[in-house]
């Protein structure tokens, strides 16, 4: 791991510490921990917190994929080049809703949409 990659490591542990201490502030300021707090509720909460990081994650990745896709592409059937457009939609994850951002190509000789692929990542 270089000094970058390091870097970037040490600051999303502190990123999740400091959303953390906010988490257990709130927590704290709804009257959670005066009387005794059963583990599985504190569990759920933290919980959901990891699954709005999720679900943010998921949007944000999303955009960037979307972003990285050229102008045309070309339809995968007849190979006509095809305007790609941005669309959103909403998709249910393993953490709920996300809304996401995806490259939409149409084509007009084919009469159909598919979704233009930026590059081979290895995700998926």
């Amino acid at each position: 791991m270089d000094a970058e990659q390091r870097a970037l490591a040490e600051k999303k542990r502190r990123l999740l510490r400091e959303l953390a201490e906010l988490e257990v502030a709130e927590m704290a300021d709804a009257g959670r921990f005066k009387k005794t707090s059963h583990f599985g509720a504190i569990e759920r909460t933290a919980s959901e917190l990891g699954k709005e990081l999720s679900r943010e994650t998921l949007e944000r990745a999303a955009r960037e994929v979307a972003a990285g896709n050229e102008l045309q592409s070309p339809c995968p059937t007849c190979g006509a080049l095809c305007d790609v457009t941005m669309k959103r939609r909403t998709v249910n994850s393993i953490d709920g809703p996300v809304e996401l951002t995806e490259s939409v190509a149409d084509c007009h000789q084919c009469r159909r949409s598919f979704f233009p692929s930026t590059h081979s990542d290895g995700i998926g």
